[in-house]
């Protein structure tokens, strides 16, 4: 019996503590306790109006489904990358901008020593007074930069993008993350209620054993390794009760509720059917639908415009300029008045040490680094698939047989119980009987919630929904 339960702990408590080690319970940041000040009550408040329709009583009662809506509501991940969309936003507004008309104002006023006079023989001319002032209104258009501007403008549009569908990553990683600590909680909670049923069976076979010794149908010694047994069981039913306390507590966590609150799984580890889709249809599927690729293609586009910017520096600035003005004190009018006019006016750079070039140089380098990093990641993406793929046909496989593997001890147990009270078969038979069940049981759980997990991995590698 001691065998069993340590068999069991073994399988529940590196589970657990890989659960608890992972930076998925820290998925928010740091926990509610953490944060303080006005930031605190506000986020307190909203999540208690997010809970308030799970309560029923002091308890919160969340299925799977439940779980998953209030993880991608509550992320600062998701909330960062809103405000990341919202400065991408807005740099698409300043790069659209800057091909539109600038209005501005102008005023000067400069003193010279003295006038500036042009004689002609015995006349003169005063070109400038002392004393010159002006002031207007100007309005600028750029009419041609090299195809700078409408690739900015792009390549911010690209950027949003690859934001949005960074956005849809974080939120499949977050719905990823609480299926599996909801099915590690569940597998938990199973563990748990094995472990208590592994106590009550030993308690049963004790008061059996108990009666037999007083009969002087066995020695006393049997009694003894049985209340040792059961000693061990109640020892390894607190290791479980502590372990389902963790896991629980990693779901609350990640899910932004109290560590205080308690809560009710409401929804059992199911074994939901397979995907018809064989492994190379998976692959294709994830090369197509993965955010990440969407992601890092919308970067590629945005570095290809940025590219032609800095190849578009080589080439002439063409700008219309459009003056209105109040000018006092030079030839134009001396006493003062009103003049507009309009022009042209280009410039092109001429020599200024290999600027341009570098530039050239350092986005065709970024384009490449792009590249490479594509790749790296469809080839990081088929092997997930892949191994996701085999994962779950593994996790198929362990469920059948453990289903076999309970219905086969259940009836070794029950004959070992009959036997022995015949006194055909030892007490060790028993308990040996007892813990076959009980690994049967675990492995079953074990199975499911690979399964359950290998499922909502592969859903998060290729895209395609399975758990909703």
């Amino acid at each position: 019996m001691r065998r069993s339960m340590q068999w069991l702990t073994w399988l529940l408590c590196p589970a657990i503590c890989l659960l608890l080690g992972s930076e998925a319970i820290f998925a928010n940041g740091c926990p509610p306790s953490y944060i303080s000040g006005p930031e605190q009550i506000s986020r307190s408040d909203s999540r208690n109006q997010l809970l308030q329709p799970f309560k029923r009583g002091d308890k919160i009662y969340l299925s799977l489904k439940d779980c998953i809506g209030i993880a991608l509501k509550q992320n600062l991940d998701i909330d960062i990358i809103n405000e990341k969309l919202v400065q991408a936003n807005e740099d698409i507004s300043i790069a659209f901008k800057s091909m539109l008309p600038s209005f501005g104002a102008e005023a000067s006023c400069i003193r010279f020593d003295e006038d500036m006079i042009f004689s002609f023989g015995p006349a003169s001319l005063t070109f400038i007074e002392k004393n010159t002032c002006k002031a207007g209104i100007i309005v600028r258009q750029p009419i041609y930069m090299g195809g700078r501007l409408k690739a900015n403008l792009k390549a911010t549009e690209h950027i949003r993008d690859a934001q949005s569908n960074k956005k849809l990553a974080v939120q499949k990683e977050i719905k990823f993350q609480v299926i599996r600590i909801y099915h590690m909680s569940k597998v938990a909670e199973k563990f748990h209620k094995v472990a208590s049923e592994g106590v009550e069976l030993l308690k049963a076979h004790e008061h059996d054993v108990a009666i037999m010794v007083r009969e002087g149908a066995i020695p006393e010694l049997d009694l003894l390794r049985t209340r040792t047994g059961l000693a061990n069981a109640q020892k390894d039913l607190n290791s479980a009760k502590n372990a389902l306390d963790l896991s629980l507590s990693a779901l609350k966590n990640v899910l932004y509720i109290d560590l205080e609150s308690p809560i009710i799984l409401t929804e059992d580890s199911s074994y939901l059917p397979r995907p018809p889709q064989d492994l190379p249809e998976f692959v294709r599927l994830a090369l197509k639908q993965r955010p990440e690729i969407a992601a890092l293609t919308s970067r590629l586009a945005a570095a290809k415009e940025a590219l032609k910017a800095a190849k578009g520096e080589y080439l002439p600035i063409i700008a219309l300029e459009g003056r209105y003005e109040y000018m006092e004190g030079d030839f134009r009018d001396i006493d003062g008045d009103f003049h507009w006019t309009v022009g042209f006016g280009a410039q092109l750079p001429l020599w200024n040490w290999g600027q341009i070039r570098s530039k050239v140089r350092k986005t065709k380098s970024q384009v490449e680094e792009v590249k490479l990093i594509l790749k790296k990641v469809k080839e990081g993406i088929c092997l997930e698939v892949r191994q996701d793929y085999l994962n779950l046909g593994k996790a198929e496989k362990n469920i059948i047989a453990a289903k076999s593997a309970i219905a086969t001890a259940k009836e070794a147990y029950r004959l070992a119980r009959a036997g022995y009270q015949a006194g055909v078969v030892t007490n060790t038979d028993v308990l040996d009987g007892h813990t076959a069940l009980l690994r049967a049981e675990v492995n079953l759980s074990q199975a499911l919630f690979e399964y359950n997990l290998a499922l909502a991995a592969l859903q998060k590698a290729t895209g395609v929904t399975i758990i909703n």
